[in-house]
């Protein structure tokens, strides 16, 4: 099982990709920030949002049709969102609830966009060290480290166990899988504690302080230069 879904895009390349990962994740935090605040009603506003969003989508060389199709993932709980806030709003009876909810969806859609341009643009790494950078504390850096890199054992993890289930089942509907399903879930939940306290002991008996590091640090010495060395070196041998 695959998870390319959360890489960025690496056949783009754009001035957005050159950009310091600090200033895209402030420039994306002040932009859904904006758009959050604005009135219920203001299309314009959101129209300029969307224009914005539209040009950067365009300098960044990401295909607007990748960004549509992960979009369209989480359009039906944004949709469902604005059905059900829509109708008991404060501004539905001056505004109507086709407005509000029409404002909601609007809203919902630029800002998830935007950070789907973020995450297409920006590796996962680089955003951690921008957080570190821009003093994050340095628990929540290190703990969305390690859910981003476990999520991809997690996954290998659940590809093995259903590679055996189906290799043991030879049923063909797809509505009789449902308890295997349940049961495999269950499994998978299981050996993940399991994996995450012996992930901890290991760590732990490395020197693990809860510490992030990274060659990308401003205190850390220039990858480049490193990476020259190493060079050099071998050039030697």
């Amino acid at each position: 099982m695959r998870l390319d879904w959360l890489e960025p895009d690496r056949s783009a390349r754009g001035p957005l990709h050159r950009l310091d990962a600090r200033v895209k994740l402030l420039a994306t935090l002040a932009l859904v920030v904006a758009v959050v605040l604005l009135p219920i009603g203001t299309w314009r506003p959101l129209g300029a949002a969307a224009i914005l969003l539209a040009l950067l989508v365009g300098f960044s060389g990401v295909a607007p049709g990748l960004l549509l199709r992960r979009g369209l993932a989480v359009l039906p709980v944004v949709v469902l969102l604005a059905v059900m806030i829509a109708p008991s709003h404060p501004m539905a009876p001056s505004l109507g609830p086709w407005a509000v909810g029409g404002t909601i969806l609007a809203k919902n859609c630029i800002t998830i966009l935007s950070v789907l341009l973020l995450a297409h643009v920006t590796p996962f790494r680089d955003l951690m060290t921008a957080l570190d950078r821009l003093k994050t504390p340095k628990v929540l850096v290190a703990t969305l480290l390690l859910m981003y890199r476990y999520l991809f054992v997690l996954a290998e993890q659940l590809g093995r166990m259903a590679r055996a289930r189906r290799s043991r089942s030879f049923r063909r509907s797809r509505w009789a899988d449902w308890p295997l399903g349940a049961s495999l879930i269950a499994g998978l939940l299981l050996r993940s504690f399991e994996r995450g306290e012996r992930v901890h002991a290991a760590m732990l008996a490395r020197g693990w302080d809860g510490t992030f590091r990274s060659l990308d640090g401003p205190d850390s010495p220039d990858r480049e230069a490193l990476i020259r060395a190493r060079h050099h070196d071998a050039d030697r041998r």
